[in-house]
């Protein structure tokens, strides 16, 4: 197993993690805003759902965002850093802030951002802890 996971370039271990993990976060947070309390079936179909709506953008409230990221990223690691980790997090962060900055997103959109960025950057950076400085 661990040599299938080496084979995969860190580049889409950070985006499936993103996926994977961040979304879930992200989804929780717009369930529990909602007017009454979400049973259980409803945050297990949230958690599972998550991604799907997560790579369209609804998250976002802007269509297939985690594309545009991804090629920002891939560009940054190709021509102006070979560092992986730390880019990934500038751009993340960067766009949610132009988000906010051009009316994209409200206060509560941006809180709900930062709520679960907060509580995805520890596990992110756990898991991706050997490859900071790379």
């Amino acid at each position: 197993m661990k040599n299938k996971l080496s084979r995969i370039s860190l580049f889409w271990k950070i985006w499936i993690c993103h996926i994977l993990i961040y979304f879930p976060i992200r989804a929780l947070f717009f369930l529990f805003q909602l007017d009454e309390a979400p049973d259980f079936t409803q945050i297990i179909k949230s958690i599972l759902i998550s991604p799907f709506a997560g790579i369209y953008g609804l998250f976002d409230k802007f269509p297939l965002v985690i594309l545009i990221q991804m090629l920002v990223m891939f560009f940054v690691n190709e021509v102006i850093s070979s560092k992986k980790v730390i880019p990934y997090l500038l751009i993340t962060f960067a766009t949610h802030i132009l988000f906010y900055a051009f009316d994209i997103y409200d206060i509560d959109y941006f809180k709900s951002f930062l709520y679960s960025f907060i509580i995805f950057l520890p596990l992110f950076l756990f898991i991706f802890r050997k490859n900071i400085k790379n």
